[in-house]
């Protein structure tokens, strides 16, 4: 008896060993293929308000703006003092718990799931086009993802084992969460999950309702609390709210991107296209048709585990997760900038791993491991070659700057713009770059100056077209990255000198 338990210790072990090597091994892969490709430029103008935020933190100079993100920026000065180069400090965040993120997900999906299906969704995060290129930019989003999908780890480990679930999991899964919003506020509908899992415990185990809860509202608040009193602290209470109130305000009702201010057809086709083609790397009737490939192996995927799963509380959870957050980027989010559905594509690629291996458990094991095999080929081409593109090319608000130093005196020119006055103002601070919202606002400050210059430019977006009516040609225009937020568009250069 004590020789089969002793064998079966070992076998355990043995596989406990060969899970954590997998694991290891693949982190180390994706640690690799993302410090190959990280950014060379501050390429929008959050990274801008970032970088200045390294020099001077302040939030009424947007230096970053609301809420500061103060755990992100915390890390990225660890590694500035290491490196002493900015664009590096905040890529560095992303790249490297970008990178760990492999471990949460990897647990979260072998006890959602399977060890098999944690294995793919683990390789398929890694090639992801949106994914990967996240984790490269000077941006806060794939930091804010690692806390998030620890907490989503935690969390599922405590609804899970409800009735044997120890007091820590869920101290660390709400501590997750509250850090997390220190790096992304905009993940707030994941305390929805959050509470969904307090709330399920205290109707399970009601004789300890009261130690769950205590559990985990203490490790969330102890989270919010590490970066809320901080903040509090370097602004003061009044300057602090002023700016929660007024950029809340400004979000909802004028430049944030909400349904408020960017409805209609438009929004759904953006929406559309962030999921599927930036999201998910799917084929789109302008982008290449080698997208086919894993667009098709995918609809297979997803269509093949809805005939064949069974529905339990563990599409319930997943339903908490991805559902509340949904309708927040389809209500609130800006729908132009696929990164703000950057949380819910690791669930989804889970989903789409999990019908591939139910139809290599229950069909022809070859053609699936042959539809695996190509998909994996087919979507690492393609994600090579967007964060290679993205490596290799200058971002078109940088083209521009470095266009006008070029052609242009300093001193006798005047540029009017929208957002690129942040890059300006980092790149080019001597340059007199004003920020006018649309041809009345341009025509009131010309008007207003006392002394017009030799050269007046304007810069704004195809997309802005209406708001300036410009009738000149432009006089350059600078073609923009569909994967990033400024400049998606192109950048149009006109002369309006009279």
């Amino acid at each position: 008896m004590l020789f089969f338990r002793q064998n079966k210790q070992n076998r355990y072990g043995h596989i406990l060993l060969n899970f954590r090597y997998r694991v290891s091994i693949l982190f180390l892969i994706c640690l690799l293929m993302r410090f190959c490709f990280m950014g060379r430029y501050l390429d929008s103008c959050d990274s801008v308000n970032f970088a200045l935020g390294l020099r001077d933190y302040d939030l009424s100079l947007l230096q970053p703006h609301f809420p500061g993100y103060p755990v992100y920026i915390f890390l990225s000065r660890v590694f500035f003092k290491l490196f002493h180069h900015e664009v590096w400090a905040l890529a560095m965040p992303g790249v490297l718990l970008g990178s760990l993120t492999v471990y949460p997900l990897y647990f979260l999906a072998r006890l959602l799931l399977s060890e098999k299906v944690a294995v793919l969704t683990v390789v398929f995060y890694i090639i992801n086009p949106l994914c990967w290129l996240q984790a490269e930019r000077p941006a806060s989003d794939a930091m804010g993802v690692f806390f998030l999908t620890l907490s989503t780890y935690y969390l599922y480990r405590v609804f899970k084992h409800c009735h044997g679930v120890k007091g820590y999991s869920l101290f660390i899964g709400s501590l997750a969460l509250g850090l997390g919003l220190g790096v992304r506020l905009s993940y707030f509908p994941f305390i929805i999950l959050w509470a969904g899992v307090l709330f399920y415990l205290s109707i399970q185990r009601r004789y300890l309702a009261a130690h769950a809860i205590v559990c985990g509202l203490t490790g969330f608040v102890a989270g919010i609390c590490l970066w809320l009193f901080p903040q509090i602290n370097l602004a003061g209470w009044y300057s602090f709210w002023h700016n929660c109130f007024s950029f809340s305000y400004g979000h909802f009702t004028d430049w944030g991107g909400s349904v408020i201010t960017f409805g209609g057809f438009r929004r759904i086709d953006y929406l559309t296209q962030s999921v599927w083609v930036y999201g998910l790397g799917g084929w789109w009737y302008d982008f290449s048709l080698l997208r086919l490939i894993p667009s098709i192996i995918m609809i297979i995927s997803v269509l093949y585990l809805l005939k064949r799963c069974r529905y339990d509380r563990r599409w319930w959870f997943l339903g908490v997760y991805i559902i509340p957050y949904t309708f927040w980027i389809i209500l609130g989010q800006n729908a132009a900038n696929p990164r703000h559905i950057l949380p819910v594509i690791p669930m989804i690629l889970m989903l789409i791993a999990n019908g591939l291996c139910k139809a290599y458990e229950e069909g022809d094991r070859v053609l699936s491991l042959l539809l695996i095999s190509v998909f994996i080929l087919s979507m690492s081409a393609i994600s090579l070659k967007i964060v290679i593109r993205y490596h290799d090319t200058i971002p078109a608000p940088i083209q521009l700057i470095q266009f006008i130093e070029r052609q242009f005196n300093t001193i006798s020119t005047r540029v009017y713009c929208r957002e690129e006055k942040r890059f300006f103002d980092y790149y080019a601070p001597l340059w007199d770059v004003r920020n006018v919202r649309n041809a009345v606002a341009l025509n009131i400050d010309l008007q207003s100056s006392l002394h017009r210059p030799k050269d007046i430019l304007l810069v704004h977006t195809s997309g802005e077209f209406g708001k300036f009516r410009t009738r000149n040609t432009p006089i350059e225009k600078f073609e923009g990255n569909p994967y990033i937020d400024n400049g998606k568009e192109g950048l149009l250069l006109y002369s309006i000198t009279p």
